[in-house]
């Protein structure tokens, strides 16, 4: 059972490449972004990072992404960083109605990493046939 749950709303989402959209569209609820065409496209998200709970450092033990795309426009990459450092590369399937947790949006770490410098996830959205459309809802940690 995770020791603390922290969350990042949709609209903290950040897009690598700005000139690779053809939308980009924070609301109170979160954000839309729509790539054009034959792009590709990471999106950064800041996110709280404990570095000590109860004089202890904890440990991420899972990441959820919630957000609603069609099926064409999914999540294919996430990668966890801590600071600069890369500290998690995982192929994932991130499509659809995902405004819930589900296994299918939720990136678990094994036995957990320590996060020193703060925790970032990257998405990677491709966009080869059709222009993609991706809502990002929230983003969730939990810590052990």
């Amino acid at each position: 059972m995770a020791v603390t749950a922290m969350w990042t709303h949709g609209n903290a989402v950040i897009p690598e490449t700005p000139e690779l959209l053809d939308r980009f569209t924070r609301f109170g609820f979160g954000t839309q972004v729509n790539l054009k065409r034959g792009t590709n496209q990471w999106f950064h998200v800041p996110m709280p990072t404990p570095v000590l709970l109860g004089g202890v450092q904890p440990k991420l033990r899972r990441v959820f992404i919630l957000g609603n795309s069609d099926v064409s426009s999914c999540i294919r990459r996430v990668h966890l960083f801590d600071g600069q450092n890369r500290v998690l590369d995982r192929a994932v399937l991130i499509c659809g109605n995902k405004l819930a947790i589900r296994p299918e949006n939720t990136i678990t770490t094994g036995s957990g990493i320590h996060i020193f410098t703060g925790l970032g996830i990257t998405m990677f959205i491709e966009s080869p046939y059709a222009s993609a459309s991706y809502f990002f809802a929230s983003f969730g940690a939990d810590w052990e």
